[in-house]
């Protein structure tokens, strides 16, 4: 114990009270899923390196009212991420982590506003269960350990919603509930949007309209909140708008507002659908008691006046909240997955009152229905990587590394999960079901969060390529791009790296004495080395840190260290052993040269490699992709399909130069439903529809398919 001034404090008790609290537990819970790992792989492009950077030339300039991107004005977004991550780097430097940590701080404070709106209005237990299912959603924590928006705004809308609701539902409302309504909506204002305080504004008209409770106006003192929201918010509006005038207001709020709404600006186009399914994906494994909920709040909201007003209310608002929130973004033009975001806390704590009150009764009735629910969302999610790995992502056809997603420990899950909920039925005691439940959310949030992300990482990021760069760069080396336009390039580099237009510019630098290092697209990379072997007669070597989405190349390898380049490995001048040699040639400067089957005959419900080798005649003015048909019983009603682009896209045909032969390895997969037999193997080219013309005089269907051997399947 020690005295200040005339107080006795006891740390030991106070620490220990505070340990006890619900409210730090939910606190701890967030950090405990969002900060582990938060800065073990590089920022991803193109939006966390594209903030990174506006905030890195903040701190590098002095200015910190207007935010900058390679020299000219960034309008996109407003100023206050850009102080988070500027004040951030100035204290730890520049690095990932640094980047993220406000963002992730933020998180967890949303963690707490769960805990916090739920608890004040029934109690601790249910507050602390609605803290737990937002902290471990997939959707929550993916974009909570990202250095975007996205997580600004949503926390600040619910810290908005939240004040305004346990406000209105206290006879004397806290004056810092009330001053938070404006604090929190103002900060958003700053974070992303004003405009996009529409939402909470949309949310409580819809709440008053269905309660009635309009004195709940009276409550919230708008004399006051308006004035304090416009003393924080309105001033580095009024100044762009001061400074800049007009292209302020063009290019902030209507190209990268209101046109984004009812216009389209990038993104995807799509209807109401498209973000039921990514609701699905980003409330994994959870949206198994979404049912249970939406028929607790249902019969709560319309028909049972057991509970206290105030807590019926709560049904009412998160309802309002929800609906609201998901009808504004599926009308909005512009979509990207993750703009559903905002709508995910109110379901989050929909679900986390569901859990904190379930009863036998219903879960024997609903549980069935979420186990069908769940296993349609887990059955995409363990048949692609993309669903979960798009939540916070942009081009979405990308190709992503495979090998670390962990499929079946998510498939685990969901089998668990779902056995749980069919076990409602005839279970007796509620508790090992929820216990349960529970588990498979922490096991998934923890799976995801603290292997998968970070592993994710260092395929989405460009850090790994310019780590390799400061390892083998000598000075006088010079670094290039090729043709990008990801911003990783650029704040990886400090701003500092050339960008090359074309190979003609790529050949230019080549012909210049000295080290050459070359970032490009993995899917680029061909037409970089193409360049190099016009101009030099020899492959760029590709150097450790690439990865399936990024290429450093250089025109010099040091010793010792291992070349990467997958075109060295199977581009040759002369054709290798063939198992299965034939040859078709095409109109269109191609010939195939024959195959490999490995293994020789593969069983029913086996993959196997089948190797194709192709030599270019004359060069070929198209990408043409490689189509493979092993037609069972029944013909293409019963087909193995092998469409693709060579090399895996990364050598594509427009790209291949006259003489060189290309071996192109894909993986199949023999279907369980295939029946054994001997079979045909055929292939060729094709775009679209059309396919490339065999030649007359060379094997062939006379549908342009090649006939290029036989396989036995077992």
């Amino acid at each position: 114990m020690f005295v200040v001034g005339s107080r006795l404090y006891d740390l030991p008790d106070r620490a220990a009270k505070l340990l006890r609290s619900p409210g730090t537990w939910a606190v701890l819970i967030g950090a405990s899923v969002i900060l582990p790992l938060l800065g073990s792989s590089g920022l991803w492009d193109p939006w966390e390196t594209h903030y990174a950077e506006v905030a890195r030339r903040m701190l590098a300039d002095g200015d910190w009212l207007t935010p900058h991107w390679r020299g000219e004005l960034f309008f996109s977004k407003p100023v206050l991420i850009f102080w988070m991550m500027a004040a951030s780097f100035k204290l730890f430097g520049i690095s990932a982590l640094a980047a993220r940590l406000p963002f992730a701080l933020t998180g967890i404070l949303g963690v707490y506003l769960a805990y916090r709106t739920v608890a004040r209005v029934t109690d601790e237990r249910r507050g602390l269960w609605a803290a737990i299912v937002m902290a471990s959603s997939p959707f929550y924590f993916i974009i909570a350990r990202q250095a975007i928006t996205d997580i600004v705004f949503c926390v600040f809308i619910m810290g908005t919603l939240g004040c305004f609701f346990t406000a209105t539902m206290s006879e004397k409302p806290l004056l810092r509930d009330v001053l938070g309504i404006y604090v929190f909506a103002a900060l958003a204002a700053l974070g992303k949007t004003p405009l996009g305080l529409a939402i909470p504004a949309c949310v409580i008209l819809a709440y008053l309209l269905l309660s009635g409770d309009w004195k709940a106006l009276g409550k919230i003192k708008l004399h006051i909140g308006i004035p304090l929201f416009l003393l924080i918010a309105a001033p580095w509006y009024a100044a762009m708008q001061i400074k800049y005038g007009g292209r302020f207001f063009n290019e902030f709020f209507l190209h990268n507002n209101i046109e984004r709404a009812f216009t389209g600006v990038h993104g995807e186009r799509a209807t109401f659908e498209y973000f039921i399914k990514q609701m699905g994906y980003g409330f994994f494994p959870w949206l198994a008691l979404v049912p249970y909920a939406f028929g607790r709040a249902a019969g709560i909201i319309s028909a049972d006046r057991s509970l206290p007003v105030a807590r019926q209310r709560l049904y009412l608002f998160l309802a309002a909240w929800f609906t609201v929130s998901f009808a504004t973004f599926t009308l909005i033009v512009t979509k990207f997955h993750h703009y559903i975001f905002p709508a995910l806390p109110p379901l989050a704590m929909l679900v986390g009152l569901a859990m904190a009150d379930a009863k036998k009764k219903g879960l024997a009735i609903m549980g069935p229905l979420g186990a069908l629910v769940l296993a349609m969302v887990a059955n995409d999610i363990v048949a692609s990587a993309a669903h979960l790995s798009n939540l916070c992502t942009y081009a979405y056809d990308r190709p992503l590394p495979e090998a670390v997603y962990p499929r079946w420990p998510l498939f685990a899950v969901a089998v668990v999960m779902g056995a749980a909920l069919l076990s409602a039925r005839f279970v007796k005691n509620r508790r090992p079901i929820t216990a349960a439940v529970l588990l498979c959310a922490l096991v998934s949030a923890g799976i995801i969060s603290w292997q998968y992300q970070p592993a994710l990482g260092h395929t989405l990021s460009q850090q790994d390529l310019f780590e390799s760069y400061k390892i083998y760069s000598q000075p006088g080396d010079r670094l290039y791009q090729y043709q990008m336009n990801w911003r990783g390039e650029v704040f990886y580099s400090a701003d500092k790296i050339i960008k090359l237009s074309s190979e003609a510019a790529v050949s230019n630098v080549l012909k210049k004495p000295g080290r050459v290092f070359i970032v490009s697209v993995a899917d680029s990379f061909s037409a970089v080395d193409r360049a190099a072997r016009e101009t030099t007669g020899k492959h760029l070597h590709v150097l450790p840190g690439s990865n399936i989405r990024y290429t450093l190349s250089s025109n010099v390898i040091d010793a010792g260290v291992a070349d990467e380049n997958p075109l060295s490995a199977n581009v040759f001048s002369e054709p290798p052993p063939i198992s299965h040699p034939l040859r078709a040639e095409f109109a269109e400067g191609a010939a195939f040269l024959g195959y490999d089957v490995d293994p020789a005959s593969p069983e029913v419900g086996d993959e196997f490699f089948l190797t194709l080798y192709w030599e270019c005649l004359k060069p070929v003015t198209k990408s043409w992709q490689v189509f493979v048909h092993i037609d069972g019983h029944g013909f293409e009603f019963n087909r193995i399909n092998g469409d693709h682009l060579p090399l895996h896209g990364l050598f594509t045909t427009d790209r291949w130069m006259k003489g060189d032969i290309i071996r192109d390895k894909i993986r199949m997969k023999v279907p369980i439903e295939f029946r054994p037999g001997r079979f045909t193997i055929y292939l060729g080219l094709f775009i679209g529809t059309p396919r490339m013309q065999v030649l007359p005089g060379f094997p062939q269907d006379g549908q342009n398919r090649v006939r290029a051997g036989l396989i036995d399947i077992r």
